[in-house]
């Protein structure tokens, strides 16, 4: 495993961090199992994002057998549309996430996706109180949008949480590095996209023809074929290994199901990508972006 610093706040976290969401499937001694599993590839960094007993339970104990100062552990704050994220509901659940988990802190509580959540400025000054009590040692927000761009921008957060794979236009990218001049520590998320997942989505352009060559300048790059033609790798595999290739990012989320998957991943670490795959992919970047273009010309 390698490690990476975590913005400006002095401390050094895994590549990958695994996040912890609710899986009805998985009981108490299967996350306990698979948090062994990270812990024994090198990872030191978990974001929890779930509320169910077994998660909470699994977790507590796994992270019972490791000195907390090991660790870095994020919690994920989630509002809803119908119903504002409230002062008290945040103090309430950080309240219970640390009384629950035995954890005595917590280095980071990220709001998430403020332009799909209501968040109260009172919920903000309320996590910044339990961030001055040492609850939370860091702030950070997830999020894409312009009310994310927005928060980000505000210097009140220490770290944000952003989608980035090696289809990420030039929006994301501008925005890793506007958060990285802020001294802001990047999570990349979302780095195995939807549209990559399914063998249909791949080709994101018609592969060339002949008759394409006379009239388009781009009928000889490529789509993102390639990412399931490459031996010795599968799309998910290459697709993290370019995540990781990203030197703005402090760490790359990735979630798992099972111990065999989480040391799968964290292998991948170790691993450089394929030569000739970077180029590879920025031509099936470009080829995507123009057509994009293209049609909304049309």
């Amino acid at each position: 495993m390698r490690y990476r610093p975590f913005g400006s706040a002095g401390v050094a976290v895994s590549a990958i961090t695994l996040r912890l969401e609710d899986q009805p499937r998985l009981r108490g001694s299967d996350w306990r199992k698979l948090i062994f599993a990270a812990l024994e590839s090198g990872i030191n960094s978990f974001e929890i994002d779930g509320v169910s007993p077994a998660l909470i339970e699994g977790a507590a104990e796994a992270f019972s057998t490791v000195e907390r100062r090991l660790l870095f552990i994020g919690w994920r704050l989630r509002g809803s549309l119908d119903r504002a994220l409230k002062a008290q509901a945040v103090h309430d659940m950080i309240d219970q996430a640390l009384d629950r988990t035995g954890l005595g802190h917590l280095d980071l509580a990220v709001l998430d996706d403020p332009d799909a959540n209501a968040f109260p400025a009172e919920t903000l000054e309320q996590l910044k109180a339990l961030r001055g009590a040492r609850l939370i040692r860091l702030l950070g927000v997830a999020g894409a949008g312009d009310k994310f761009d927005a928060y980000v921008a505000s210097g009140q957060f220490e770290a944000m949480a952003t989608p980035f794979n090696l289809a990420s236009g030039w929006v994301e990218r501008n925005r890793v590095r506007a958060a990285m001049g802020r001294e802001m520590a990047v999570i990349g998320q979302d780095y195995w996209p939807d549209a990559l997942r399914e063998e249909h989505k791949i080709s994101f352009l018609p592969k060339p023809s002949l008759w394409r060559r006379r009239t388009d300048p781009l009928a000889d790059v490529g789509g993102y074929d390639f990412l399931r033609n490459t031996p010795g790798w599968t799309t998910q595999q290459i697709c993290l290994a370019y995540a990781l290739t990203e030197p703005s990012l402090a760490t790359v989320q990735v979630t798992a199901g099972s111990p065999a998957e989480i040391e799968a991943l964290a292998a991948i670490v170790e691993r450089d990508l394929p030569t000739g795959c970077a180029a590879q992919i920025e031509m099936a970047r470009f080829s995507a972006q123009e057509a994009a273009k293209a049609k909304r010309r049309a």
